[in-house]
């Protein structure tokens, strides 16, 4: 009677676990290298004109050229 530690496992089963483990280490790889990336996107809820205000235009500018 075989012992339940000298079951035979077939190399579909290998070969499924394998994959199941590669899946898990490259989805934990790209949470961990993309999370940081996308937290440092720009938000885009910001219009873009606000990122395209010149030196000259801002509301700064005006106090300057009184002066």
């Amino acid at each position: 009677m075989p012992h339940e530690d000298e079951r035979y496992e077939t190399a579909k089963w290998r070969t499924l676990w394998l994959m199941v483990g590669f899946a898990v280490l490259v989805g934990v790889g790209i949470v961990t290298v993309l999370r940081p990336e996308l937290e440092d996107e720009p938000d885009e809820s910001v219009p873009a004109e606000m990122g395209e205000i010149g030196a000259g235009e801002g509301p700064e500018a005006d106090h300057a050229l009184q002066e």
